[in-house]
């Protein structure tokens, strides 16, 4: 099984400058995002292991100005759109910042922001656990 990967330091996606808002980096993600799925089916190697390789580079960025390391995809085994956020300089993790992560999490979900779960082992924790949270929002077919 492939384990769904988490926001890092450095990214597998693209890194944007002062020229790239919150909301055009999210538009971007948000676009890519709905053109594929993670599969945690994938394990490594094999074909499922090239489409999660190639998926994970169009929905992770690194946005300089508020120095988030991203990732916003669609988890096909369970049928939701998932995010991971960190604050990150260009070598470690920073502390987590609630006000730009807000700022996030509504550009990535917009309307559906009142309906997203955090996973709870993500925000309670200590070190890397505090550092880096993950939030799922399940899909609701309408």
């Amino acid at each position: 099984m492939a384990k769904t990967p988490i926001a890092a330091p450095h990214t597998e996606g693209r890194t944007f400058g002062t020229d790239w808002s919150i909301v055009n980096v999210a538009t971007l993600l948000r676009a890519n995002a709905g053109r594929g799925a993670w599969h945690s089916a994938g394990a490594t190697g094999g074909t499922l292991a090239k489409v999660n390789e190639n998926y994970i580079r169009t929905v992770s960025a690194k946005h300089l100005p508020t120095s988030a390391s991203l990732i916003f995809m669609r988890l096909k085994d369970e049928d939701c759109w998932y995010a991971s956020l960190c604050f990150a300089n260009a070598d470690d993790y920073l502390p987590w910042n609630e006000g730009v992560a807000e700022r996030w999490l509504s550009a990535l979900f917009g309307e559906d922001r009142s309906r997203l779960i955090e996973d709870p082992g993500t925000a309670s924790g200590e070190g890397l656990e505090r550092t880096v949270r993950q939030f799922k929002l399940p899909i609701v077919s309408r």
